[in-house]
């Protein structure tokens, strides 16, 4: 089971379904909450400052695209760039409502992206999450 996962989502009808969900599931020990980027980048410089930050980091992070102050793209680069070792252990699944193909290819190209997934989560997305931790394997 995951300890942790970061939900960055600016809607809060799709975090709190997000959450039963995850929590229906069985998926995951917490989720934690991001109401954009720059609350995100927040949470991991306060992870930085703890002694135990790292192994407290979520192992999944669930990221919306469109989010008002900071989008999931900018905050993505601003996270690899600024928390590497948080970057490395964490798996990057875009959740979005986006219709827009240049996302799904950016997705694809992003090396740090593993899944591209339609929001809120449901039972075939969660099962998609699970075959990404399974079997390790790119699944956009």
């Amino acid at each position: 089971m995951i300890k942790t996962v970061l939900c960055i989502e600016d809607d809060s009808v799709t975090q709190f379904l997000n959450k039963i969900e995850l929590e229906d599931a069985g998926f995951c020990e917490k989720m934690e909450e991001a109401w954009n980027g720059q609350v995100a980048l927040d949470y991991f410089e306060a992870l930085s400052k703890d002694a135990d930050g790292l192994s407290n980091a979520p192992e999944i992070i669930l990221l919306d695209l469109n989010m008002p102050v900071m989008d999931g793209w900018e905050f993505l680069e601003k996270f690899l760039e600024r928390y590497p070792l948080f970057a490395a252990k964490a798996k990057v699944f875009v959740v979005t409502s986006s219709i827009n193909p240049a996302d799904k290819t950016r997705s694809i190209e992003e090396e740090y992206v593993k899944g591209f997934l339609a929001k809120p989560l449901d039972g075939a997305q969660i099962a998609v999450l699970n075959q990404y931790i399974n079997s390790g394997i790119k699944q956009i």
